[in-house]
């Protein structure tokens, strides 16, 4: 995988719950979180969201904002 991010990126695999906000809507969606930088994460969902869509990630005590830099298909998510 070509690594976007300039910082190490810690593997993880937790499910989280992520609040999407894009033309379809908001939607709540579990994803599980794959790796998380200070700049970016990776998490694997069920379905395709648009690059450049608002997401809320919620996981335990913290609430991350950000936008969706790019989605791919992946045979597992």
């Amino acid at each position: 995988m070509n690594d976007r991010r300039s910082e190490p990126r810690f593997m993880c695999a937790d499910l989280v719950k992520v609040r999407i906000q894009d033309a379809a809507g908001d939607r709540d969606v579990i994803a599980n979180l794959e790796d998380i930088s200070p700049s970016g994460a990776c998490i694997q969902l069920d379905t395709a969201v648009a690059a450049g869509a608002d997401i809320e990630m919620v996981c335990a005590k913290c609430r991350l904002k950000g936008k969706v830099g790019y989605c791919r298909f992946a045979e597992l998510g």
